[in-house]
């Protein structure tokens, strides 16, 4: 069965992800989990799922407080939540709703209960319009591929600065942060307001006089000319912000939860993008080279129709 959508799963009862997690997967949705809001809120922005189902009594903090953040914040306001719990007087629900919940569902619980409010919030989420995927695919790619040429500028300079080459300057920074737990940092010499750290499985960039902010999702290799979905929707999110370009992008990304998804599925559609492969052997390290695998990168037939216009 193929997957569907993705799913993330918050509660501080492992049986109750564990159940709700078989009952999803049998359906063919891919699941993500989470023990309280705070890992619910920061896997949610990283992952990006199509769905919440939010316990509402948790530790450090709970589904109420997260529930309102989620709603609060652009990256995550367009995603479902059910709130799954066992409290169940009109004034819990009315409350949940009045929170911004989509659909409330209460313990105990039925697997047609979870499947069908699923499907329910999952169908009443905006899409992504042809039109308007078509009528933005070149500016997306456009900003695909400015981004990428701003990372690797940065990233070479930042090596030649060790005199090291770009790859093995970017897995030195990963070992640390991976082996040593380390988040390795700098400043650019000869522009100290540049500065970087790794995070995750790539570096962040921050111009300290501008406020220009770019994220590099390191690539097989080493590459420093690929991307992935987070980090793209990001810069378009933080370049809207800070230039006032991108407006229109960052408006279709913020109502519609797969816009990224669908724009990346468009490009790769038309050859404009492809997934990226490293360049003269890979790493070293397996268990690091395996995570730089899921990257894009701008193609010759890409770069060519950004050419025409």
């Amino acid at each position: 069965m193929a997957e569907k959508e993705t799913i993330l799963v918050v509660d501080d009862e492992p049986d109750f992800i564990n159940i709700v997690t078989s009952i999803l997967k049998k359906e063919g949705y891919k699941v993500l989990s989470a023990s309280n809001g705070l890992e619910a809120i920061s896997r949610a922005k990283e992952q990006r799922p199509d769905a919440i189902l939010l316990d509402r009594t948790m530790p450090e903090m709970g589904g109420d407080e997260a529930l309102t953040r989620l709603k609060e914040s652009p990256d995550t306001l367009s995603i479902p939540v059910i709130l799954v719990t066992s409290l169940n007087k009109y004034d819990d629900i009315s409350g949940g709703y009045n929170l911004g919940a989509d659909a409330y569902i209460t313990k105990p619980y039925t697997r047609n209960q979870i499947i069908q409010g699923l499907k329910v919030v999952l169908a009443s989420r905006p899409n992504l319009l042809n039109d308007a995927l078509r009528a933005h695919a070149v500016e997306f790619l456009r900003v695909c591929y400015r981004l990428t040429n701003r990372t690797k500028d940065l990233v070479g300079q930042f090596a030649a600065q060790e005199d090291l080459p770009i790859s093995q300057w970017l897995y030195q920074g990963l070992e640390s942060r991976i082996k040593k737990e380390e988040n390795r940092s700098g400043n650019l010499r000869i522009a100290p307001e540049w500065q970087y750290v790794f995070r995750g499985w790539g570096v962040d960039f921050h111009n300290s006089k501008t406020g220009e902010q770019l994220s590099l999702a390191i690539g097989p290799g080493g590459r420093c000319d690929t991307f992935d979905e987070w980090r793209i929707q990001s810069y378009i999110e933080t370049q809207a912000e800070r230039e006032g370009a991108a407006d229109e992008l960052k408006s279709i990304i913020k109502n519609h939860s797969d816009a990224t998804e669908k724009f990346i599925e468009h490009l790769s559609s038309q050859g404009w993008i492809e997934r990226a492969k490293a360049q003269g052997g890979k790493l070293s390290d397996k268990s690091i080279e395996t995570q730089l695998e899921d990257r894009w990168m701008v193609s010759g037939k890409g770069i060519e129709r950004l050419s025409q216009t």
